[in-house]
């Protein structure tokens, strides 16, 4: 994996929902964190081809993610 991917950029990654290997691209997507109705927008995720399933969070992605959660 890049040490910082970018927005379009595709990776290769394992999709847990279709059980393949796939060539995920990375894009922003709005994320729920767990436990709250809190909603992040445009954190850079791995998105599947075949199914659409969020893969993983990029770097820059879980800051964000981090970032948010202190200031709820």
């Amino acid at each position: 994996m890049f040490a910082n991917p970018k927005v379009g950029e595709f990776i290769t990654n394992t999709c847990q929902r279709c059980n393949r290997i796939v060539r995920s691209q990375l894009s922003l997507r709005s994320v729920r964190l767990t436990r709250t109705r809190l909603v992040v927008r445009d954190v850079p995720v791995d998105v599947c081809p075949q199914c659409g399933h969020m893969i993983s969070i990029a770097p820059q992605g879980v800051e964000q993610l981090r970032e948010a959660g202190w200031t709820k």
